[in-house]
């Protein structure tokens, strides 16, 4: 463990500049977002809220370029895979654990995503651990905590006037050697806030037992009542750092296929060609999000498949909130047929 002064930050990430694309916390309108390090901008470190955009965009961009082709030369032509090495800055620790969750997906046994992957490899994250949790979060419910460390090269703890850093990775180690290490009274002080921060938070629902819970009320009319309020906005998914689906789309003016974000909250996403639609209210798009998350992640990979980051909570526009969501139909009674 080292110690990182406040006051010598943008030197050190001035220094680091040299070498990756750094991306911080940088406040725009009202929100932050990360962006490219400029030492003349204020960081946003202090913001207790995660970035309105989870670091999920620097690795599966809500618009890229799967393959390109050049019409004059009748071929198509090389895309670049291997981006520059980039250092995300400060991602809070719900974040860098969805990164992870989402390796399951893009970095399967049997289909590596070269685009994902590509992007992996080039990146560093060092994390900002959460001393005082919003009253949106429920991380720890959720198994994880304030300050976990699944997913990050590193870890930072805000200790006043200085970060501790925990280097927890080999890609990290060499950005963080020239630095002082802890004291053994400055990794007391960082037990002592990552404990305390820790059992600040409450549990917000009980997930033992959920996903049978859920599985056997599949048909009930709970998903109904529940998503009368819904707009099929896609507010929840698009700025959830675990949701994935996208669509491809071929322009033909570009001459590009194009990945693009998408929603199983919208209409058109599971739309067939012949017109039938598996999940044509918000109802089945409700379900689908709620059972996503919490039951059929449990049946691919054996976790839960959210971060407890808050997000959806915060920026519903009705004011949905998936705690009382799941709360709810822990409670429903469920039609139990006999054969």
């Amino acid at each position: 463990m080292y110690i990182l002064e406040k006051k010598k930050l943008k030197q050190v990430l001035s220094a680091w500049t040299e070498h990756f694309d750094v991306y911080v916390p940088q406040k725009v309108e009202s929100y932050t977002q990360f962006l490219p390090f400029n030492a003349t901008k204020p960081l946003e470190l202090g913001n207790p809220h995660n970035t309105r955009f989870p670091p999920k965009a620097h690795f599966l961009p809500q618009s890229e370029t799967m393959l390109k082709y050049n019409s004059r030369l009748g071929r198509f032509e090389d895309l670049r895979l291997t981006p520059e090495p980039r250092l995300l800055f400060g991602a809070r620790p719900c974040d860098a654990s969805a990164v992870a969750l989402m390796d399951t997906v893009f970095l399967a046994e049997d289909y590596n995503d070269p685009y994902w992957l590509a992007r992996r490899k080039a990146t560093v994250i060092v994390g900002l651990g959460c001393n005082t949790p919003p009253h949106t979060c429920f991380c720890t419910t959720v198994g994880g905590s304030p300050f976990n460390q699944a997913g990050l090269d590193a870890l930072l703890t805000d200790l006043g006037d200085f970060f501790s850093v925990q280097v927890l990775t080999e890609k990290a180690q060499e950005l963080f050697d020239d630095l002082p290490p802890a004291t053994e009274e400055q990794i007391s002080q960082v037990n002592h806030v990552q404990k305390k921060a820790y059992e600040s938070m409450a549990p917000a629902f009980e997930t033992k037992g959920l996903k049978h819970k859920l599985d056997l009320i599949f048909e009930s009319s709970y998903w109904e009542k529940i998503a009368e309020s819904c707009l099929g906005c896609g507010v929840c998914t698009f700025l959830c750092p675990t949701c994935f689906c996208f669509d491809i789309v071929d322009e033909g003016q570009r001459q590009e296929r194009i990945r693009n974000w998408d929603t199983c909250m919208f209409r058109i996403y599971t739309q067939e060609a012949s017109g039938h639609n598996p999940r044509p209210s918000n109802k089945e798009r409700t379900r689908q999000r709620l059972m996503h998350k919490y039951s059929y992640w449990l049946d691919h990979v054996g976790e839960i498949g959210c971060t407890g980051c808050g997000r959806c909570v915060r920026y519903c526009p009705v004011g949905l909130d998936i705690r009382a969501m799941l709360r709810a139909a822990s409670k429903q009674e469920s039609e139990v047929v006999h054969a």
